[in-house]
């Protein structure tokens, strides 16, 4: 009996595996939509940097054991010098040249998961929960997902230009499709 009881728990055990997955910065895609007193803008976050160790059963992802995302500042683009400028200024990239997203608890519920960590920007921390979607097929993960926040959550004052005629406004939604191969 001990040996079948053993051998149940081995077979069960062992159809899960952890796995190391990295950001794929080619097939990754994150944006930051905003307003402004103008017009609505978008910009793209050219380089994602991150790791993600989870535990995989088939397709199925069971756990999130680590994730950490980096996102360099002045990797954030709008196709316009002047916004870029702005961004880089009120992030404060001179003193916290990177946004940093580090995982400390998780839950999954069906192909949903909600990260709870702590989101640094500007040089201020703050816990965050983030929902995203994800999708497991071999030896790629997806993570599908947004999160609303407000600039001054984070002690961002949000830019402005033209002495201050054009205002930018205070909540923005970062949306992302992360890629991650093993």
């Amino acid at each position: 009996m001990k040996r079948i009881l053993s051998l149940a728990l081995f077979l069960s055990f062992s159809f899960q595996a952890a796995a190391q997955f990295k950001i794929n910065q080619e097939t990754s895609n994150m944006y930051i939509d905003g307003t402004s007193s103008l017009h609505d803008w978008t910009e793209t976050v050219e380089t994602i940097n991150g790791s993600f160790n989870g535990t995989t059963e088939g397709n199925t992802l069971k756990a999130i054991n680590s994730l950490s995302i980096t996102i360099p500042v002045e990797s954030i683009k709008s196709g316009k010098s002047g916004m870029d400028k702005n961004t880089y200024k009120a992030l404060k990239s001179d003193k916290h040249p990177n946004i940093k997203f580090i995982l400390k608890s998780q839950r999954i519920e069906g192909n949903n998961t909600y990260l709870k960590g702590n989101l640094t920007v500007a040089g201020t921390t703050k816990p965050v929960e983030v929902k995203a979607v994800y999708k497991l097929h071999g030896s790629e993960l997806k993570l599908e997902g947004k999160y609303d926040m407000k600039m001054t959550s984070f002690n961002v004052e949000p830019p402005t230009a033209l002495m201050g005629t054009i205002k930018t406004g205070d909540e923005i939604t970062i949306r992302f499709n992360l890629v991650l191969n093993k």
